[in-house]
């Protein structure tokens, strides 16, 4: 009984038997009917069970209590197809039914496929059996299982399993539903059979699929979104560790691994509770979605951990404080999977037992290698005075000879994490050992990564550890916390080896940063303000000078590495969201960066940190901005910069001249545009901007599209107008397009070309000419106002699309600034996005009788992030007249009231 006073319980097996046996006297069709009704019935009952009480009941409670409805009715359903076509009396003594996979195991989600097996002993198929069993297959389709079913006499399937290790997987994990003691017997020595004869090539077959899926799901064990069925760490590694446990030691339970001699009963009690954990989850989710949904969306993470009762607590949201306990279950099981490979290879599961003494290696009286993996020498180690100081040591060591912390070293220290005391983060000599860590640029992502699987990075420097398993939640960054600076550490390995280029001129930049310790430092700790929540950059310099006093640094080692951390985001920001051209944000911004030597090494770090948000994130054209950001910087720091100097109107002019463009028109074109337009228009779209110009002119509208992966890449070109930015705006937007990001450019002749980067809310219709064909036709009747653009953008909003998850998003912001243009105000808006956003902004600029010069908009997540350089007159807006537009655009948003902000 709820609160409410509503009774809610599991289904009733006894009576869903009965409804089920009156079954047997209706037709075929009125028996499929009362099945997939009754099927129905107990699977909302099932999920009304788990909302009211969620609290209390396990996902292993919930995939049991489906498990037990859908045998039910297999059962009779078998039953039905089997007497149907004349299936003997004791027809259970020859053929079985046997449950398989996820069904075997009793871990049926909502959405699972209903895996069966069909077997008869002996060599042959009976002929009822042959008959009967595709009308099985049916009935289970009818009720509106999704079937995975076969039939098989046992000495075929003895045959098969031998070969085909996806049937022998699912057989490992199959369960009697319907037979007699014979097939039962024989299904038996058929698993015994293939544990003896099988066991090391089926063993290897899985660590290959192991590989495959980890190289499928990506560099990161903590994406924002996991699967919660093939990710590193969730269901599909629970079902490998019981894989191990039944080849290794012939155990179905996860018990079995305790004969590995390292995976304690806390180890799998904890792999228990995260698989319990993972099911109830993709049973939410399924009964949620009605379908199956195992991808764990950032909407999913914010309603389940309300649904769980997790609540915000500092500056922190509950959807964090949840999923970072998420990623502290999912992280066990990974951990747990990798020490069973170690153990089975070192006792010879996996191949010969290796003879590991022709591979040791000592690397102090404290530890040797193994055949490439660090192991304690001696068992008193934990009972030294400066054991923490040692392990810091070890690590360099390790690194230095290219070894890894071997798993069981690691389980080891985390165990005895105490050792590293106030006294050893403070040790000034230790300070220094770290920094060769850092500094060794090439190896130093793999030693990082071990020191942080055991925890050993976070309790030497707590700010780091701080970070573990720290989601950011949006939909931009893709990784956690501390996984996406882990990752942009081996970028800085990348670029030194030279299997990655970096930025433009980096080739010669990386190699000439003095400090590249003091740089990896500076990105190790780039985000440690992100645990207190927003306001990260400002939270995280101040907490540089603790650090650098306890590790020693020196007065201009500090600044420095303050510097990188105060400043890490500046290049990004002034790339995206500045005419960074502009000569009086040029001198400012240059005075702010002071030494070419900082500019340098805040180019790389840049480099390594975007990289890292996610796979797409840093583009092609975005690395080409930040190259000439970093030259013009230079230029006006007094040096040419690295980068073999052309003038960008030369590249330009070549660029058009090379696709075919007479020289003479290539100039004319150029002209056409302001002078900061041959610095804001990315390598490669030239001659689209001149293609769609020269159409716009012919036609009144030029278009071209280019599908790019995740995005839309337009570029369009109409005649000029007062107002014609929102127009255009909403036109996209009224297209089901959302705008990731958009420059604006007007010509001296009062044409416009506009550069979008698009998502779409329909991905199946950019393919669609008719659909481009559409948008044409809309663009060129708004841009002559015969069309309304409100009434598409209406249309828009009343679309049924799926809403992104809420990020939290709590400090709007809108700011004019005065200094760092000389012909521009420029107002800067930082707001949560919405539909029609960019237009509603359009609008209401032109409403205050400005025009839009230049525009950089961009989108990260649910927040909008938008720049306009705005005139009136062709003139700049006076200090009381950019402070009036502010306040007028406060109120097109329904922000509160503000200060002024500062001229």
């Amino acid at each position: 009984m709820t609160s409410d006073g509503v009774a809610v319980a599991l289904p009733d097996i006894a009576r869903l038997r009965t409804e089920l046996a009156a079954t047997a006297t209706l037709s075929r069709a009125d028996a499929v009917s009362v099945c997939r009704s009754l099927r129905t019935r107990e699977f909302a009952a099932i999920a009304e069970f788990q909302s009211r009480q969620l609290a209390t009941t396990t996902g292993l409670a919930i995939v049991h209590a489906i498990t037990e409805v859908c045998d039910e009715i297999v059962k009779i359903l078998v039953a039905r197809a089997f007497a149907k076509l004349g299936a003997p009396a004791d027809w259970n003594e020859q053929v079985a039914v046997f449950a398989l996979g996820g069904y075997g195991r009793r871990e049926m989600n909502p959405a699972s496929d209903l895996d069966l097996l069909v077997m008869a002993v002996g060599a042959k198929t009976p002929d009822w059996l042959a008959k009967a069993y595709p009308d099985l297959q049916a009935l289970l389709w009818d009720v509106k299982f999704n079937v995975g079913a076969s039939q098989r006499p046992a000495a075929e399937l003895s045959r098969i399993i031998d070969e085909d290790f996806v049937t022998a997987t699912a057989l490992i994990e199959q369960r009697p539903l319907i037979s007699g003691a014979k097939p039962v017997a024989e299904m038996g020595e058929l698993l015994v059979r293939l544990r003896r004869r099988q066991a090391l090539p089926f063993l290897r077959y899985k660590l290959e699929e192991l590989q495959k899926r980890r190289a499928q799901a990506g560099v990161s064990l903590f994406q924002m979104e996991p699967n919660l069925k093939s990710n590193p760490g969730c269901l599909r590694d629970v079902q490998l560790l019981r894989n191990f446990a039944y080849m290794a030691f012939g155990s179905r339970d996860l018990a079995g691994l305790v004969g590995l001699e390292v995976i304690t009963d806390r180890d799998l009690a904890l792999v228990e509770s995260a698989n319990d954990h993972l099911l109830k989850l993709r049973s939410l989710q399924h009964f949620h979605h009605q379908r199956k949904q195992d991808v764990f969306q950032l909407p999913d993470q914010v309603r389940v951990a309300k649904l769980l009762g997790w609540a915000d607590l500092s500056s922190l949201r509950a959807v964090e404080h949840f999923m970072k306990a998420h990623y502290a279950q999912v992280l066990h099981v990974h951990q747990m999977v990798d020490l069973a490979i170690s153990r089975l290879k070192a006792l010879g599961h996996l191949g010969r037992k290796p003879i590991l003494i022709k591979s040791r290696k000592v690397l102090s009286p404290d530890f040797a290698a193994v055949q490439g993996q660090v192991y304690l020498s001696h068992k008193d180690f934990w009972k030294l005075p400066d054991a923490g100081r040692r392990l810091i040591g070890m690590c360099r060591l390790a690194q230095a000879r290219d070894v890894r912390i071997s798993l069981e070293l690691q389980r080891a220290i985390k165990a005895n994490l105490h050792v590293v005391t106030d006294a050893v983060r403070g040790d000034h000599v230790l300070g220094r050992v770290f920094l060769e860590v850092l500094g060794d640029a090439g190896r130093i992502a793999p030693i990082l990564e071990d020191m942080h699987n055991c925890g050993l990075l976070g309790a030497y420097l707590p700010e780091f550890g701080n970070l573990t398993c720290h989601m950011q939640f949006d939909s931009y960054h893709q990784f956690t916390v501390d996984q996406h600076t882990l990752l942009a550490m081996s970028y800085i390995d990348a670029v030194a080896t030279g299997r990655m280029p970096g930025l433009p001129g980096m080739g010669a930049i990386f190699p000439a940063v003095k400090r590249k310790d003091l740089l990896a430092l500076g990105l190790l700790l780039h985000d440690m303000g992100k645990y207190m929540g927003r306001g990260h950059v400002a939270r995280g310099a101040i907490m540089v000078s603790a650090v650098a006093e306890r590790l020693g640094l020196d007065e201009s080692e500090a600044d420095f590495v303050y510097f990188l951390v105060e400043r890490h985001v500046s290049l990004s920001d002034a790339s995206r969201m500045r005419n960074f051209h502009e000569p009086s944000f040029l001198r400012e911004f240059a005075q702010k960066i002071d030494r070419q030597d900082h500019l340098d090494a805040l180019y790389c770090l840049t480099y390594f940190d975007a990289k890292a948000v996610g796979e797409g994130i840093l583009t092609g054209w975005q690395e080409a901005i930040l190259g000439e950001l970093h030259q013009a910087v230079s230029e006006q720091l007094g040096r040419p910069g690295t980068h073999a100097h052309v003038s960008r109107h030369e590249r330009l002019i070549r660029e058009l001249t090379d696709g075919g463009v007479p020289a003479a028109e290539a100039e004319a074109f150029l002209d056409e545009f302001p002078g900061t337009y041959v610095h804001q228009v990315r390598p490669g779209e030239l001659t689209k901007h001149l293609r769609v110009l020269t159409e716009a002119k012919r036609d009144g509208i030029g278009l071209a599209h280019e599908l790019a992966d995740k995005f839309v890449l337009v570029t369009a070109a109409v005649p000029d107008r007062h107002g014609l930015f929102a127009d255009v705006a909403a036109t996209f937007s009224g297209h089901g397009f959302d705008i990731i990001d958009a420059r604006t450019w007007v010509s001296r002749h009062g044409m416009v070309i506009y550069s979008y980067r698009l998502s779409s809310i329909y991905p199946t219709r950019v393919k669609e000419e008719q659909s481009w064909k559409r948008l044409r036709q809309d663009l060129l009747a708004v841009s002559q106002g015969t069309l309304d653009a409100e009434a598409l953008l209406e249309k828009r909003r009343n679309a049924l699309v799926i809403k992104p998850a809420d990020s939290g998003f709590d400090d709007p912001a809108v700011k004019v600034e005065q200094r760092t243009s000389e012909s521009h105000t420029i107002v800067d808006i930082h707001t949560r996005d919405e539909v029609g956003l960019l237009s509603k902004l359009c609008r209401g600029i032109s409403a205050y009788g400005c025009d839009i010069g230049f525009a950089c908009i961009n989108t990260m997540g649910d927040v909008a992030v938008d720049v306009f350089y705005v005139d009136r007159d062709h003139r700049k807006l006076d200090d009381a007249d950019a402070e009036a537009l502010r306040q007028h655009i406060i109120r097109i948003l329904n922000l509160a009231p503000a200060p002024a902000s500062s001229p």
